[in-house]
């Protein structure tokens, strides 16, 4: 059977009262009877704080917090789609994913073979963000297109209030159809519904579906139908087409299941060089967005925006955005110096590096490490001998301390030819 991932939006699925039970009916009749066309599906139905918002509102004196809201929200919601499903006799579950399970490829594994026995066992799934521990609230449009990469999904259709995307010329219709090369360029302004993601996030989610084979729809929640019809392949909403075939499964949670902490912007000969197999260097590092470490997954963009390619960096946002753009020498004398402030367990100060001969990159990198306090010093400190053990203990047990920081420069610019700053055998390229 193919499958189909369905999102609806909190602003979609309830009212001041609280839960929209027309809306949650007849989502789960469509998910529940699409069984018959081939299709499975897997339903993401935010809208737990904003029941839960409204119940505490009409119950309680006591304003809670969105966590609050959240614990009492998601029962009522699961407590309607019971009804409707034991109606037909059918069954659903009830699956949270937290952003931790989204960055933990055996967690997100173990989701994907709960949800293929839920298909095997004709249960329709329902899932939602775990805001009870996620601090900033959960992302269910991350969370929906995050499964339908990890499931192999055919189609992925989030729901929303508004009829499709807009280029945001007044009075102009929804656009049929979007590329995902298109997509950064749609203003997004205006917010699509009340919910948290609003339609940027909706088009985050549709642009790296589509950079992994899947098929996604932007369309209204209270369209009669619109489920049925999407599977049916009639006209729903905006459609953006897949970019490219699917991935293999191993290739799929840095593709498109975790979480993005950040962005690099490179230039033209970087794109071409990891096209072609080869590692990402400093010198073709533009900017750096975000605050990420060592490990996480970021993004490789174009200076336009285009989306090249996902990948696992090896060092932090803050190294990275110091050394970016230099060459290996210049590499070697920006992080000697944050060993050397370590070693010397200095806060603020101005460096002791001569400036003379020096590029402007590197002499404002260098103004920004002489303003760092010890702490971030230390933690860059680690993070650089992390990268390079061997090189940095063997040069400051060779020889003194000025004389092993001389070698250890010197170290540094051989093995800084080498260092790439995304894990090859981690890039995805798209």
């Amino acid at each position: 059977m193919r499958s189909i991932v369905v999102k609806i939006g909190s602003s979609s699925v309830t009212r001041s009262t609280g839960p929209d039970p027309v809306v949650l009916t007849s989502a789960l009749d469509a998910a529940l009877n699409v069984r018959s066309l081939g299709w499975n599906v897997v339903l993401v139905s935010s809208g737990a704080v904003a029941s839960g918002s409204a119940y505490l509102a009409r119950t309680s004196a006591v304003q809670g917090s969105a966590r609050l809201a959240a614990a009492v929200g998601q029962p009522f919601l699961m407590d309607i789609y019971r009804s409707v499903s034991e109606v037909s006799g059918r069954h659903v579950c009830q699956v949270l994913i937290s952003e931790s399970d989204l960055r933990s490829a055996r967690a997100m594994s173990a989701v994907r073979d709960v949800l293929a026995e839920c298909q095997a066992a004709g249960i329709v799934p329902v899932v939602n963000g775990n805001d009870v521990t996620d601090s900033h609230g959960s992302d269910n449009d991350g969370i929906a297109v995050g499964l339908a990469v990890e499931s192999g999904a055919d189609r992925l259709l989030l729901l929303t209030d508004v009829a499709g995307v807009h280029d945001g010329s007044a009075g102009a219709a929804h656009l049929p159809d979007l590329a995902a090369t298109e997509i950064r360029a749609v203003p997004t302004g205006r917010r699509a519904g009340t919910g948290r993601g609003g339609m940027r996030s909706k088009l985050r989610a549709a642009e790296l579906a589509a950079y992994n084979g899947i098929e996604t729809h932007i369309a209204a929640a209270r369209q009669p139908g619109v489920i049925t019809a999407c599977v049916k392949g009639e006209p729903v909403g905006t459609r953006i087409r897949p970019a490219r075939d699917r991935f293999p499964p191993e290739s799929r949670w840095i593709a498109g299941v975790a979480i993005s902490h950040g962005s690099i912007v490179i230039n033209r000969p970087a794109e071409e060089s990891i096209r072609s197999g080869a590692s990402l260097f400093a010198s073709g590092i533009k900017k750096v967005d975000g605050q990420f470490a060592g490990g996480d997954v970021i993004e490789v963009v174009t200076p336009a925006g285009r989306l090249v390619a996902r990948g696992v960096s090896k060092v932090s946002a803050t190294l990275m955005g110091l050394i970016r753009a230099m060459r290996t020498d210049e590499i070697a004398i920006v992080v000697t110096e944050i060993l050397a402030r370590f070693l010397r367990g200095e806060g603020p100060g101005r460096p002791a590096v001569d400036h003379a001969a020096l590029r402007p990159p590197v002499v404002k990198a260098l103004d920004i490490v002489g303003s760092y306090g010890y702490e971030l010093t230390r933690r860059l400190a680690l993070e650089i001998i992390n990268l390079f053990p061997a090189a940095t203990v063997e040069a400051m047990l060779d020889a003194g301390r000025d004389e092993g920081l001389a070698q250890l420069r010197e170290r540094y610019s051989r093995l800084s030819s080498d260092l790439s700053f995304i894990d090859r055998n981690r890039l995805v390229v798209f």
